[in-house]
């Protein structure tokens, strides 16, 4: 498994698209973060409400919740997290190098296996650079704007854990539906249909479906409700965590069990 793990590495670090998702990843961050700056309602929703206004049309974090939201401005990347873990499986039928994995590692579980371990490692990395990205471009901003940066770094250990445990979920999530569907395009196609469109349709029809749906289970995963998940609808954060892993873990079992069964051309 560990010689899976060097191989999949050595793929990702040698192709082009990996580093443009970190590229992409890193440029939403930046406008995320110029977002709640320029909000004139900084997180409400947390104790103190409002934001410290320093010039017309600015605004500075400065409650708990809103410098929360300022470490945590990157978590909408998740999206890009899962299609990472898509294109860490579909990359290999589209390019036709499955063959001469599958010559290596015949057993093909445990090809999928490797492939669901590396993508968690490469998602939490993800959200480590947006992260890191963040508090010295948030940081920065804050400071720059009369803010304080100590307890910008004072929220991190509130947010860090939750985000990446997300995105090392959503990464399992995408090489499971990858693993389904080996067709590259169409399985960015379903995934960004999915999340970006069907989902919060049907949330808006059912309500009682958010908390069952990945959105919602990797918010209560990332525990931004802070320990008051019933309070929002929402699973508490080890079972949203538990949701996120049994969804990609079903996703990988099927692609596992429809790879053993196909020929490979």
């Amino acid at each position: 498994m560990i010689a899976a793990i060097r191989s999949e590495w050595l793929k990702l670090r040698t192709t082009a698209v990996p580093w443009v998702l970190v590229g992409i990843a890193l440029l939403i961050n930046a406008l995320l973060i110029l977002v709640i700056f320029l909000s004139h309602d900084n997180g409400t929703s947390g104790p103190g409400g409002g934001g410290a206004f320093v010039s017309p049309g600015y605004t500075v974090p400065h409650t708990t919740q809103q410098l929360r939201n300022l470490v945590g401005s990157g978590f909408q990347g998740y999206i890009l997290a899962l299609l990472l873990g898509v294109l860490c499986i579909t990359t290999e039928f589209r390019h036709k190098t499955v063959t001469t994995s599958f010559l290596v590692m015949p057993h093909r579980p445990r090809f999928v296996g490797g492939k669901l371990i590396f993508a968690a490692i490469a998602g939490a990395v993800l959200a480590v650079i947006m992260l890191v990205a963040t508090v010295v471009g948030g940081g920065l901003t804050l400071a720059a704007r009369g803010g304080s940066f100590s307890d910008m770094i004072h929220q991190l250990p509130a947010v860090a854990p939750g985000m990446i445990l997300v995105f090392a979920l959503f990464a399992i999530l995408g090489v499971g539906i990858g693993s389904v569907l080996t067709n590259q395009v169409a399985a960015l196609i379903v995934c960004l249909g999915w999340f970006i469109i069907l989902e919060g349709i049907l949330v808006q029809l059912v309500h009682s479906a958010e908390k069952w749906v990945p959105t919602g289970a990797a918010t209560a995963a990332a525990n931004l409700t802070r320990g008051r998940g019933s309070d929002f609808g929402l699973f508490n954060w080890w079972q949203g965590t538990l949701l996120m892993l049994a969804y990609g873990l079903v996703f990988a079992a099927v692609g596992s069990i429809i790879l053993t069964r196909r020929d490979i051309t």
